[in-house]
């Protein structure tokens, strides 16, 4: 799917699914979507306005050079986009050109990242969306609001898994796998968010991005290093309640295996009586009393009583 946007008359116009011949003679074009295109489709945007998006191999590499590329007359972008999935994050690769005030995006899945900044746009002055840069600051900025979102999100799930840490109502295996799953969630946002800083960095160096949007870019830059200081906190309390509930597991183990050893220790002593009485020995002078079974048995209570006192008086019980 191609949706082109221009700019008439200070508004912003989309057209979906034109014939490909009524899009070459579009004139204000500031952004050309690509939504899950046919191969036809990409070829006839790549051939008509001189571009080539990145190769599914360069999507996938992580050096700069793949992520952020400047020539003569390009400047192409790959950036990871990621969405709510229920409990789990989805990660998305999004190609941005910008070429001759005409931004290019190539994707995969619908986001709704664009659909916001599409009304986004439909809102501003007709001054701060005359340039594809301004779309692309303006997805970038969609993007922030919604990565801060997702870190709110985690920390409102943080913050009901140390509630019940300290209550002590849970200890199960799928608190535990909650927090890994949290963990994941916020290193993936955290390398995002990363990736964003570093393109925003590349943009401020080049000389006629600055003087058009130096203010705003800067801007940017400060809520993305917000974001990062809160993502590490998030990832820094998630690895204490990892500790806290490790902890916890090993204290509540110690406590069971206190209790066998002192139920084996106490019952040792009347083991044992019980054991020497239970030879079938002739000559034993305890067999020919009258009260021989009631002293084994008092002996044997005795023994244990003596035993539970002393673990009592150490506090060891």
């Amino acid at each position: 799917m191609i949706r082109v946007y221009t700019i008439r008359q200070g508004k912003l116009e989309q057209f979906k699914n034109l014939p490909r011949e009524q899009i070459v003679k579009l004139s204000d074009i500031i952004w050309i979507d690509l939504q899950a295109p046919t191969q036809d489709e990409k070829e006839f945007i790549e051939k008509n306005y001189k571009i080539e998006f990145f190769t599914y191999q360069e999507v996938q590499e992580i050096e700069s050079s793949s992520r952020f590329l400047e020539t003569d007359e390009t400047t192409e972008i790959n950036l990871t986009f990621v969405s709510n999935q229920e409990a789990e994050l989805s990660i998305q690769n999004v190609t941005f050109i910008l070429k001759n005030r005409v931004l290019f995006t190539y994707r995969q899945g619908d986001l709704k990242i664009f659909a916001e900044t599409v009304r986004r746009m439909k809102t501003m002055n007709a001054e701060a969306k005359e340039h594809g840069l301004d779309v692309f600051l303006t997805i970038l900025e969609t993007r922030i609001d919604s990565d801060a979102d997702l870190i709110e999100g985690i920390n409102r799930k943080l913050n009901g898994i140390s509630k019940d840490l300290i209550a002590r109502k849970s200890l199960k295996e799928d608190l535990l796998l909650g927090i890994a799953q949290l963990q994941e969630n916020t290193m993936v946002l955290h390398e995002t968010i990363t990736e964003k800083q570093r393109v925003v960095s590349s943009l401020i160096r080049i000389p006629e991005f600055n003087k058009m949007e130096n203010e705003r870019l800067k801007i940017i830059i400060k809520d993305i290093g917000s974001l990062l200081q809160h993502a590490q906190f998030s990832s820094e309390r998630l690895e204490y309640l990892q500790n806290t509930f490790l902890g916890l597991v090993n204290i509540e183990q110690n406590t069971v295996i206190k209790i066998f050893t002192v139920v084996t220790v106490v019952f040792m002593p009347p083991t044992l009586i019980a054991s020497i009485y239970g030879m079938n020995f002739k000559h034993m002078p305890e067999l020919e009393l009258l009260g021989g079974y009631p002293m084994a048995i008092g002996l044997m209570i005795i023994s244990s009583l003596a035993f539970l006192w002393y673990f009592k008086r150490k506090n060891w019980l």
